[in-house]
């Protein structure tokens, strides 16, 4: 291989000038003016500019030569090592194929813009007081904004519902009523028929999802001009949405009808923004509109307004960053101990190859050129992983959303949606960015390693470099272990976590009982819903609540009144009689409320063993008094009127809100009926819980002349079921990423050992005649495997008891911790059977091999 240099552009430019003096030379002694031969010879020899610039590309052209050149040279030298590259491309695939699908969802939540016309200049318009924010707004201020043409170009409206349809075999679809130019200022591109205008004000009209044409229609290319049930009125379809608009927020929607300005309660306003305009300006501007919405108790001059950019599901900030930086660091890991697999492979097959380098490096290559050669080859790996890794992608992506749905509850299943996750431009770019940057990671030390052996040792058939490439290999095995217990102890305390969670005891009975709530701040319906679904055969039993036990918590300050003890928070419950019956709650001293006490709000208190130990240790509770202190802001939970209450009762401990937080410290109850101020939920208990289903309470309530889109009705069992649900898909993550990174630093830890252990057969055909047993030399291979993971391990160990300490200052549960000694424990016992498990087999098979045979071939 020629070493070829290309000349600098002074050497050129003195070159060319050299010729033009003497070309004009030439020409002035044959009688030419000086002037007239310099013309002559720019014109003969042409512009040195101009031969500057072919130069240049003369010089492009040979480094793109000698590029296509080395992925030649790569491809028939991968070609003669199937299984290698199989390895590589599977390995750096699979790791790059994880991180490019987290990528994905990212991409589709926060970087992929709305399909509408102009998103960037999209800002969604709130308000925030020291004490409250919000985005709700009236109908008719959403008007007064329309008006605002000094400000934006457009101003649409939407409020999005739960509605039930028969035409989806009975569940809820997400629906948005929408202003009338929602789809003249946004306009999404449609699949078949128009969107809603202001003519279709009040008509019996909608659009339709992709998705939601899909699931209902089976995809009825005539599905324009049908009927569909919302909500037990029959609307027409006239379009039918292209699938990548599902809304302009990040819960996707089925179906879009005119608003019904007279019936809603608010509305949320996107803007669009003048060109002319920064979002700055409109904020001051709109100062005094969103002074009107100052809370109780605050000035309305500590209102201001904020726009928040709409222009993708989700605003890309610091925070958010912050926020998903440690499940992108766990997906990022797996990549890098891939990256280390592979350099460690790499660096032994360089080191193999050292006989070919040193006759190249001989005959005049540049190591500079020996390197790129062999960062050529490390690349033509990672483009193959990386089109490997996108395949992946493409295909775990649709199977991870199907095993979403599979495994969430079922009434939580019908609710979510997820936005279309396409593999996109964004994506291809990811995953190849990632392939240059796992080829820095793991072809250039290797290829640095191998270019520079000593050439006298090498041509004479010793291995050069020896120490140093086991150095590199030694602390690429160290590396692996570590990052792999890292994942390892993640995963465990995860799973750990879950099961804790699992198994703590609520105090309450969840299965068969059903949690009726009310949207929307309808809570003067509740005693409708209660007389109905009391009239109903198929209920057994029926409570009031001010909330759901698993889902609503409120806070109030109270102490042992008669004492100068100062008041501590408790959580408290406005429950009616039947409450402690539904849900199972016994009842340890005194009474539960009675029927009198419920109607007339009286003040009397059932309080948990907690509270009665907390204000009264070692003594009778019943027949004391409680001082509740009054709120003092307006965020605080209102309880006028209850000064003093006397306590008539003690029931269980109970937990209340997140699970992950363990049993309440305090709990007091407060009589309440349906009639009740605060009354908001429903709990009831069926005659049969396998004869009802949710969509019978929503057919009893419809009877009764109520909306059901503004009820929702869950089991308790499934509510339990959701809370759990994160820790157990973040148990699945971390076990899959731990259980992959580990599979991956064993296999590269297995193929280590075996081409060391060839490189090493002379040595250990001494050792064996000399009298070492084959156990011998296997516990050998085994120690000094186990030394260098023990110090992986260390590593490892160290950096997840950092990670899991910064993770718990950060998150606080009561019910977990994320610094428990087990899962560390656990993790080091699994991290060392794989890897003495991928010590041994390449231990065994160097000891099959005949010490006699092995000395006569070295002879």
């Amino acid at each position: 291989m020629t070493n070829w240099r290309p000349r600098s552009d002074e050497d050129f430019s003195a070159e060319v000038n050299a010729h033009l003096e003497l070309e004009t030379a030439r020409l002035v002694e044959e009688g030419m003016a000086p002037e007239a031969a310099r013309a002559a010879a720019r014109k003969a020899f042409g512009n040195v500019a101009r031969a500057q610039e072919r130069f240049h590309e003369s010089t492009r052209w040979v480094w793109v030569e000698q590029f296509l050149q080395d992925l030649r040279y790569a491809a028939r030298g991968l070609r003669k090592s199937p299984s290698f590259v199989a390895t590589a491309v599977l390995t750096l695939g699979v790791a790059l194929g994880l991180l490019t699908v987290a990528f994905t969802v990212f991409n589709a939540y926060v970087l992929r813009p709305f399909a509408v016309h102009d998103p960037s200049r999209l800002y969604r318009l709130g308000w925030q007081s020291p004490d409250a924010a919000g985005r709700i707004f009236a109908w008719r201020e959403y008007d007064e904004l329309q008006s605002r043409t000094d400000l934006f170009d457009a101003v649409v409206a939407h409020d999005m519902r739960f509605i039930h349809s028969e035409s989806a075999g009975g569940r809820s679809l997400t629906a948005t009523y929408v202003s009338a130019n929602y789809f003249q200022a946004l306009r999404p591109r449609l699949l078949m028929g128009r969107g809603l205008g202001p003519a279709d004000a009040g008509q019996p009209v909608a659009v339709i999802s992709e998705q939601a044409w899909r699931r209902m229609l089976d995809a009825d290319p005539a599905a324009l001009g049908r009927t569909i049930d919302f909500d037990g009125s029959p609307v027409t379809i006239v379009g039918v949405l292209r699938q990548e608009f599902v809304g302009i927020d990040d819960f996707p929607r089925d179906i879009w009808v005119p608003a019904r300005p007279e019936a809603a309660e608010g509305t949320e306003v996107v803007t669009r923004l003048r060109a002319d305009v920064t979002p700055e300006r409109v904020e001051a501007m709109l100062a005094s509109f969103v002074a009107r919405k100052a809370p109780p108790k605050v000035s309305p001059k500590d209102v201001r307004a904020m726009l928040v950019p709409n222009a993708t599901a989700n605003a890309l900030s610091t925070d958010l960053l912050a926020a998903l930086s440690p499940i992108f660091a766990a997906f990022a890991l797996v990549l890098v101990t891939a990256c280390f697999n592979l350099s460690n492979v790499m660096l032994a097959r360089a080191v193999a190859r050292q006989r070919e380098i040193a006759v190249r490096l001989s005959l005049g290559a540049s190591r500079p050129r020996i390197v790129r050669q062999l960062l050529t080859e490390g690349l033509l790996i990672a483009a193959l992983g990386g089109a490997a890794a996108v395949l992946l992608a493409a295909f775990l992506m649709p199977a991870g959303i199907a095993l979403l749905f599979r495994t969430l509850p079922p009434s939580l299943a019908a609710l979510v949606r997820v936005v279309p996750m396409p593999i996109d431009y964004r994506v291809v770019g990811f995953a190849f960015a990632g392939v240059a940057a796992a080829t820095i990671a793991f072809a250039l030390v290797p290829a640095l390693q191998a270019s520079r052996p000593s050439l006298t040792d090498v041509l004479h058939g010793q291995r050069a470099g020896t120490r140093s490439a086991s150095r590199m290999r030694s602390f690429l095995v160290v590396a692996q272990v570590a990052v792999s217990m890292l994942l390892v102890v993640t995963a465990l305390v995860l799973a750990r976590n879950f099961a804790a969670v699992g198994a703590i005891d609520l105090g309450y009975r969840t299965s068969g009982v059903y949690s009726v709530n009310v949207r929307g701040g309808h809570d003067e319906l509740i005693r409708t819903a209660a007389d109905a679904l009391s009239a109903d055969s198929r209920v057994a039993e029926i409570a009031v609540t001010s909330g759901n036990p698993l889902f609503v918590t409120h806070t109030l300050a109270a102490a042992p009144d008669g004492t100068d003890r100062g008041e501590v928070p408790v959580r408290y419950s406005f429950v009616s009689p039947e409450y402690f019956t539904v849900l199972q709650i016994p009842v340890r001293e005194g009474r539960a409320f009675d029927a009198k006490e419920a109607a007339t709000s009286a003040r009397v208190a059932v309080i948990s063993e907690a509270t009665a130990r907390a204000f009264w240790p070692g003594a009778n509770p019943i027949g004391q008094t409680i001082r509740i202190a009054q709120p003092t802001n307006s965020r605080m939970d209102e309880i006028e009127g209850y000064t003093r209450v006397t306590v008539v009762g003690t029931v269980r401990d109970v937990v209340t809100g997140m699970m992950v937080n363990g049993p309440d410290r305090g709990h007091i109850y407060f009589p309440a009926s349906a009639v009740h101020r605060r009354a908001s939920a429903l709990l009831l208990r069926p005659q049969a819980t396998g004869d009802f289903r949710p969509d019978m309470a929503f057919a009893t309530l419809r009877r009764a002349g109520l909306d059901p889109a503004i009820f929702e009705v869950f089991p308790m069992g499934e509510m339990r079921d959701a809370q759990m649900y994160p820790l157990k898909a973040g148990a699945w993550i971390g076990g899959l990423l731990g259980g992959v990174a580990l599979a991956l630093s064993v296999t590269g830890l297995y193929g280590v050992l075996a081409y060391m252990l060839t490189q090493r057969t002379r040595e250990i055909g001494i050792r064996m005649a000399l009298g070492a047993t084959a156990r011998g030399i296997i516990d050998l291979v085994v120690r000094q495997c186990l030394r260098l993971a023990g110090v992986g391990a260390i590593a490892g160990l160290v950096a997840a008891a950092v990670a899991m300490r910064a993770l718990s200052s950060v998150i606080t549960l009561e019910a977990v911790s994320l610094l428990d000694l087990t899962p560390f424990a656990a993790a080091l016992v699994v991290v060392f059977s794989a890897v003495a498990l991928a010590a041994y087999q390449p231990a065994r098979r160097a000891t099959r091999v005949d010490p006699a045979e092995t000395l006569r071939a070295d002879a």
